[in-house]
């Protein structure tokens, strides 16, 4: 199933892509759409995975995936039914869906051991979906484009249903037991108090990287980026730099990958004007998107929804700045090097402060 969710976050994100950049932007006021679209596909993910967690807990300390194949299955078709309606419809449907596919993804992550691996492999594809629908908004073929990934994404969803029928209850938790998803960041037993106030810093340090994350993205510009190659090199190494942070992180752990990949993004960044380093460097910084939502995950094991939701509701946060056009506190490639050195800062603080 993480393959399918996988596949249908690509071209969900393709099909937004298209239909904000093809069809709604053009042809509307663009300054409120864009707000809306990304309002709802973001900031709305933190209350609809509240919502589901609620809904999945099916009985006491058991959790059942079947109510999160449904939700993807509906954002799916609330995505296309958004392409030829208004923005907030599309923002909505894509919101449902991420919910629903991180929180299946997280349920077989578990389910399987994988220690992370899914997380990367669900969220790596986004980002060439963007691409490839920004790209096809703008091409003779946009039509051809549009039919072909929405026939799949309905044969994804019929794949989906079909698996709802057989899945059964398959995330077990025990009473106070806030290590229950199995990571490479094992938290020492502390008083409830205490405990508590360590899993808050740590969610506190996980969004404020993803919000810094979000910023650099929308606000570093690469001058070498002039082409439809450059550009698609440079996706390729934000969609394979999420997905290696999943492996890297179960193999060697989950701060000695944070520390490395940070360090030397450091050092990319500030000489990003050069195509290898900058391509390097946006590998090596994507490589803590899903550690920081496997520390949600690990923590907060009975809120699978409202993990996934609170760190994308700081992805809205980071793109406020980027729309309504703050001045940029410094040049992309120094904006890069800091964050990428305040991110590293952050999630020393947050996993530290577990250990304490």
């Amino acid at each position: 199933m993480t393959l399918v969710y996988s596949l249908l976050h690509l071209l969900v994100d393709g099909i937004c892509a298209f239909a904000m950049f093809g069809r709604f932007l053009p042809h509307g006021n663009q300054t409120i759409d864009f707000l809306l679209y990304n309002f709802c596909a973001f900031a709305l993910q933190m209350p609809f995975g509240i919502v589901l967690d609620l809904i999945e807990k099916q009985k006491k300390y058991c959790y059942s995936a079947k109510a999160s194949h449904f939700i993807t299955v509906s954002g799916v078709l609330f995505t296309l039914l958004g392409t030829f309606t208004h923005p907030i419809v599309l923002g909505i449907g894509n919101a449902l869906f991420h919910i629903g596919g991180g929180v299946g993804t997280i349920h077989e992550d578990y389910a399987k051991h994988w220690q992370g691996k899914g997380l990367g492999i669900f969220v790596a594809p986004g980002a060439l979906g963007l691409y490839l629908g920004t790209l096809a908004a703008k091409n003779e073929i946009a039509q051809y484009w549009l039919w072909t990934a929405s026939i799949v994404m309905l044969l994804c969803c019929v794949i989906t249903l079909i698996k709802t029928k057989n899945t059964t209850s398959i995330w077990q938790f025990a009473c106070n037991q806030p290590t229950a998803y199995n990571t490479t960041c094992n938290v020492p037993q502390k008083n409830n108090l205490l405990r508590k106030t360590s899993v808050l810093c740590l969610a506190l340090c996980c969004l404020l990287v993803v919000i810094m994350r979000s910023y650099i993205g929308m606000t570093v510009i690469f001058s070498w980026k002039t082409s439809i190659f450059s550009g698609l090199i440079a996706v390729l190494a934000v969609v394979f730099g999420k997905m290696a942070g999943g492996f890297l992180a179960a193999r060697y752990g989950i701060l000695q990958t944070s520390t490395v990949s940070l360090f030397f993004a450091v050092i990319t960044y500030f000489h990003s004007a050069s195509m290898p380093f900058g391509i390097a460097a946006l590998f090596l910084f994507n490589i803590t998107m899903p550690i920081t939502l496997y520390l949600m995950v690990h923590h907060f094991p009975q809120m699978p929804g409202f993990s996934f939701g609170f760190l994308t509701f700081g992805l809205f946060l980071g793109f406020l700045p980027a729309y309504f056009e703050l001045p940029n506190i410094a040049g992309g490639h120094l904006i890069g090097c800091v964050g990428s050195a305040l991110s590293l800062l952050l999630l020393y603080i947050g996993i530290h402060s577990l250990s304490q």
